[in-house]
């Protein structure tokens, strides 16, 4: 062994993890799972680093994008066999794409007009002209006409009336400024995806019940199908974006150019529920006729559970409003 060889040999040799003294055989301890890499240098080396992890997850996320918008159930597939390195993790991927997808329904509903809102009869109703809540057929009032559960107690029927009264006054400013209310509520929407992702994710399992996979692989490819949902959305608003500049504009030829974008809009809108389909009988693996069974069931299930969420989300923005 040459010199310079012992030499790097001894260095390796004496490495030790910072955090727990272990000996090092590798860039992680085997151990704690700290990094022997340290951030403590100099600049351009950092930087140099951070630029090569960031293109190269980038590359992963962009085979990953390939196979997620054009490839139904590929990547739930792909991941359930171990071929995980390649592409992007669906925690990750699910988060980056709703994400996207949330920041534009902001955008959507910062850029309205509720300028129109409320009519005549709402705004007597904001001002003090009837109830929000009514009870035994008249209008809740914390004295006069309570709301009243026998096994509550007192302290509980009071604070059950001071929630209602919360509700009471806040649906009056929700009718008096329904931007700030549509709004609070858009905020909810992240948190309400979470919820219903899972729950849904049972319901296919239990139509699935006799596949032989596990909850995780039923939700797996609901957190894909999902994420190319979020996709499209923001495909969806880009195209209405750009047609409504090109509205505007006089160059040769824009005329062409927002028809073919209408065109691309109505294929994405044709290529959702057909790229949900796929999946499902790419993943599952049963003939078509009982997957579009399924598929109808699902469509019909979740189109239910979207309109319960909705009702939870009013209810909790009028509530924190």
């Amino acid at each position: 062994m040459q010199a310079g060889d012992e030499s790097t040999a001894n260095t390796r040799a004496d490495r030790v993890c910072n955090n727990c003294g272990t000996p090092l055989s590798g860039p992680y301890c085997h151990r704690c799972g700290q990094p022997a890499r340290t951030f403590i240098r100099a600049l351009p080396g950092l930087v140099g680093e951070v630029a090569t992890e960031t293109l190269y997850y980038d590359s992963r996320m962009w085979r990953t994008l390939q196979r997620l918008l054009f490839k139904p159930g590929w990547l739930s597939h792909e991941y359930i066999e171990g071929k995980r390195a390649r592409y992007t993790p669906p925690v990750r991927l699910y988060l980056v794409t709703s994400i996207f997808a949330f920041l534009i329904v902001t955008l959507v509903i910062s850029a309205a007009d509720f300028s129109g809102l409320p009519d005549d009869a709402a705004l007597g109703f904001a001002d003090g002209s009837g109830g929000a809540i009514q009870f035994n057929r008249e209008d809740w009032h914390p004295e006069d006409n309570p709301l009243e559960v026998s096994w509550l107690g007192t302290r509980g029927n009071a604070w059950l009336n001071r929630q209602v009264g919360t509700i009471d006054a806040n649906a009056r400013e929700a009718v008096r400024n329904p931007a700030r209310f549509i709004r609070t509520a858009a905020g909810m929407l992240p948190q309400t995806m979470f919820v219903i992702l899972p729950l849904f994710s049972a319901w296919v399992g239990v139509l699935y019940l006799f596949s032989r996979r596990y909850y995780i692989e039923h939700l797996l490819l609901q957190v894909h199908n999902h994420a190319f949902l979020f996709l499209s959305l923001v495909g969806l608003y880009l195209i209405a974006l750009v047609r409504d500049l090109l509205g505007d504009a006089v160059f040769l030829g824009h005329g062409l150019l927002s028809g073919l974008l209408y065109w691309i809009a109505i294929a994405i809108w044709l290529w959702i529920p057909a790229y949900v389909l796929i999946s499902m009988k790419r993943f599952y693996g049963q003939g078509w006729v009982l997957t579009l069974l399924k598929f109808l069931l699902l469509g019909l299930s979740y189109l239910i559970m979207l309109l319960f969420a909705l009702v939870g989300v009013i209810v909790l923005g009028v509530w924190r409003l």
